[in-house]
């Protein structure tokens, strides 16, 4: 870590414990089981609604750990922020192009987080989020919307049975994506 680093904050411990909770996370969303035909579109929409989905577990989880959880998952939200203007960067986009893109893709990211969240507090968890899964608002949830919502609630389940300590060290894991291919 540089100077530059230092000054922004991104050499405290809680962003870089984030900074391998997010890129776990990213990496999960990116597993090529979830993606083609009559699943996740590999596209930005389907791209932001994988990680989202995944941060929204993890973010319900760290949400039991009161300041503790309140700072890794801000810090979470910021290498993801971060990232997202890495990546915008990335395709030669200049800082004022970034500024004005970064905006809409924070806002679908609160849609969707909004979305899952209020999903799984549902009565039926498993239906609602399948519902907010699906990829086509006009059709009814799927067989893979299903299988992606009760992969999100076994992550869930999984997780709230692994310790914060274990969180931060990433010794969490991800239920089998086997069943998507």
């Amino acid at each position: 870590m540089g100077l530059f680093d230092k000054l922004m904050g991104r050499d405290l411990p809680e962003r870089r414990d984030a900074r391998g909770i997010y890129f776990r996370l990213l990496e999960q969303s990116r597993d090529p089981a979830f993606f083609g035909a009559g699943k996740v579109a590999d596209d930005y929409d389907g791209r932001i609604s994988l990680i989202t989905l995944h941060y929204a577990v993890m973010m319900r989880r760290l949400n039991r750990e009161g300041r503790d959880g309140e700072i890794l998952r801000q810090a979470i939200f910021d290498e993801m922020k971060d990232d997202f203007e890495v990546a915008l960067r990335e395709e030669g986009i200049a800082d004022t192009g970034v500024k004005r893109r970064i905006k809409p893709m924070i806002a679908l990211f609160y849609e969707r987080l909004k979305a899952f969240n209020e999903a799984m507090d549902s009565e039926e968890p498993q239906r609602a989020l399948a519902e907010a899964l699906q990829n086509d608002d006009d059709a009814p949830a799927d067989a893979f919307d299903a299988r992606l919502a009760d992969y999100a609630l076994d992550l869930e389940k999984s997780l709230a049975e692994t310790s914060l300590k274990d969180i931060i060290a990433k010794r969490f894991y991800f239920p089998d994506t086997a069943g998507f291919r």
